[in-house]
């Protein structure tokens, strides 16, 4: 059976991290382990995860959150890889679905699916479905894979590909980027993998965020930069002929909405948006 190993990067964020560890605990009849990269915090998460036995985890300075990806890569054994973030949780048989696809299809070596943005409360804000990557639509926009809903075969980690530690908040799309030029096959799955939680405060919403995402776009090469707007296009187009912004109603959904709860709250909407919320959402 193909073991999971998820990786969690924290920080100060004890009532979130407690809504994603529970959303991998629950992931049933599944060889995984979850690690628990902590940066020192001092919110209560270093006694937390003292007493917390079905986690392995450290807690010590790092230097970001890819600093503390690549430490919880050096410590899996699994086959298959992830990472979720404290304000991400996975959403009911995740990890048995993305399984089976593995299993079925041998060449693939990313899967990557769709994900619920949602407010601390549960509720729905909107949905983002994928398509298929290209690094150049990546390169000339922004990472349209939210890598809650991404996993990745280990051989891929051990041909040597790592997250960039000296990028503070876009190391996901760097490695997306390296891993797309480097040959490796994606496929993106029509299936709800994940749930973001936007509490305000996530790192890929801030200003260094833009200002990384700007550099990134100087260095790319040249072709992309001048066709950057065209590309784009482009993108919208294949997005738009992949049902990305297309879904059916009522969309029904269960997610932890409380670090304390004993179970999943189930919700059921009839209206949402595909749009990113780029306004702060209380």
């Amino acid at each position: 059976m193909l073991k999971f190993s998820v990786i969690t990067p924290s920080f100060n964020m004890l009532e979130y991290l407690k809504r994603c560890f529970l959303s991998v605990a629950d992931q049933e009849g599944m060889t995984k382990e979850h690690i628990i990269i902590d940066g020192d915090s001092n919110d209560g998460t270093k006694e937390w995860l003292k007493n917390t036995k079905m986690v392995n985890h450290i807690s010590e300075k790092d230097k970001g959150m890819y600093d503390a990806i690549n430490k919880g890569l050096s410590m899996a054994d699994g086959e298959i890889l992830s990472y979720l973030n404290c304000d991400e949780q996975y959403l009911p048989n995740t990890l048995y679905f993305v399984k089976r696809y593995f299993e079925q299809n041998p060449e693939i070596d990313v899967v990557f699916g769709d994900a619920l943005l949602i407010k601390p409360s549960g509720s729905l804000i909107s949905y983002r479905k994928g398509y298929p990557l290209r690094w150049f639509y990546i390169l000339s926009s922004h990472l349209y894979l939210l890598s809650c809903t991404m996993f990745f075969r280990r051989k891929i980690i051990t041909d040597g590909i790592r997250f960039n530690d000296q990028l503070r908040d876009i190391g996901d799309q760097d490695f997306v980027v390296r891993i797309l030029c480097n040959g490796y096959q994606t496929a993106h799955v029509n299936r709800y993998l994940a749930a973001f939680t936007v509490t305000g405060k996530n790192m890929c919403t801030g200003k260094n965020a833009d200002l990384e995402k700007r550099n990134s776009i100087e260095r790319a090469p040249k072709w992309v930069k001048l066709l950057r707007w065209p590309l784009n296009v482009l993108r919208l187009s294949e997005k738009l002929l992949n049902g990305a912004y297309m879904q059916k109603f009522p969309l029904e959904y269960s997610v932890y909405n409380s670090g304390s709860a004993i179970e999943r709250k189930t919700f059921r909407v009839n209206k949402a948006s595909f749009r990113w919320p780029y306004n702060i959402i209380k």
